[in-house]
């Protein structure tokens, strides 16, 4: 009898093993570590019951033998059905939470296990491209001035980029995580002021913004500092609170201008673009904004059928215009084109192949992106490979670039 418990406590660690391997493959985003070890928990926990029952059969007591026979039986047996029922729910719950953050066309795309160290610098460029700085403002019947101001640092994705999220995160340790599953979003957001003063401020003033955003940021400091103070105990206070809001991202709402007709924005600071970029600040601006871009389209004067053309881009308002144009001198390539769709906006895009292997793949190779856009990268770069190699010349080379190009950006959705 000895030797069946000795076999069902080892099955039982074995099961314990099994099960965590599949929760850090899931917080990891490894979906098949996460699905092959819970199959495998699960089938331990059928294998541990079934050897409890063949123990119940054989046992020299019986559950009317005492108080050790009852002890025996019901903590050994509801220990089993717990075991199963655990690992069964826990399967499902993994299953469901890996599809619904790491779910894609192409599993392959989800980000590496490996924790990357985030540049201060990389973080302050993702979030002169993804991040906004804004003034929650609500009617409060129970605060003296009638109103409550939330400030809000905010980073939004697409949640296969939600594994970048906690990375930033992580860096800054506040804040928290929203997961909005219905429109496949994720939210990164720091709404305490405490939080706000003691982390958020200060990166951003050690590692300051560059784009015409660094105008929203002064203002938010400002509104945060007012806030600290308690002005928004009274209604003049708010309306201070309101003036700098309204010279703010996209101003008043046309309820709260509304409700404060008086209201004059505070003049909106001037950025200048003349300031010099850190590497990695660029890097994680163009995880944010950047493209890469591969466009192949029919041609009777290629063997193949097809001409490839190879392109990087950032697109932004055309008040940022200027910092393109920095990007220009920096890569030494490429140009400024208006987008004749949205009149607003203007691109710095790089055509010739030469530049783009010469000048812009050795730079992310050297300052790496850290994004789903990375996996875009690397595609484009094996494009690249192939495009210096003559294959683009080749039907199977085609057919290899073509098929590349269906998983990258929006392909990789």
């Amino acid at each position: 009898m000895f030797e069946l418990p000795l076999l069902n406590t080892v099955i039982l660690l074995s099961s314990g093993a099994t099960i965590t391997y599949a929760h850090h493959s899931l917080i990891h985003g490894e979906r098949k570590g996460a699905l092959y070890g819970s199959i495998a928990t699960v089938l331990l926990a059928i294998i541990f019951t079934i050897f409890q029952g063949i123990e119940y059969n054989v046992s020299s007591f019986t559950i009317s033998d005492g108080a050790f026979g009852t002890c025996f039986f019901f903590g050994t047996g509801f220990h089993g059905f717990n075991c199963i029922f655990n690992k069964v729910i826990n399967r499902h719950s993994s299953s469901s939470y890996s599809s619904r953050l790491y779910s894609n066309k192409r599993f392959y795309s989800t980000i590496s296990v490996e924790r990357k160290t985030l540049s201060p610098y990389w973080v302050t460029g993702f979030s002169d491209a993804e991040s906004s700085f804004s003034l929650k403002v609500s009617k409060k019947s129970t605060a003296k001035s009638g109103w409550h101001v939330i400030p809000e640092f905010r980073i939004e994705l697409h949640n296969r980029d939600s594994f970048l999220l906690r990375e930033i995160h992580a860096f800054f340790g506040v804040g928290n995580i929203i997961e909005i599953e219905k429109s496949n979003r994720i939210i990164y957001s720091v709404q305490s002021r405490l939080d706000l003063i003691n982390v958020i401020i200060p990166h951003f003033d050690q590692y300051p913004l560059i784009t015409q955003k660094k105008a929203d940021y002064l203002l938010f400091k400002q509104a945060v500092a007012m806030l600290n103070l308690n002005i928004q105990s009274d209604i003049s206070g708010i309306q201070d609170i309101m003036r700098l809001k309204a010279a703010m991202n996209w101003g008043l709402s046309a309820k709260l201008k509304s409700e404060f007709l008086d209201v004059i924005p505070t003049e909106r600071p001037l950025i200048n673009s003349e300031t010099m970029f850190d590497p990695n600040w660029l890097a994680g601006f163009v995880d944010g904004e950047g493209c890469f871009y591969v466009n192949t389209k029919k041609s009777k004067s290629y063997v193949a059928g097809y001409q490839v053309i190879m392109s990087f881009s950032i697109y932004q308002h055309i008040r940022d215009e200027l910092l393109l144009r920095k990007f220009m001198d920096y890569f030494n390539c490429g140009n400024i084109e208006k987008v004749s769709t949205r009149p607003d906006e203007v691109k710095f895009i790089v055509y010739k192949f030469s530049d783009i292997r010469d000048k812009i793949i050795p730079f992310f190779q050297n300052y790496p992106l850290h994004g789903i856009k990375s996996k875009d990268f690397k595609d484009f770069c094996e494009i690249a490979k192939l495009m210096e190699n003559k294959l683009h010349l080749t039907i199977d080379g085609i057919k290899k670039i073509k098929s590349l190009k269906s998983g990258m950006n929006r392909g990789r959705m």
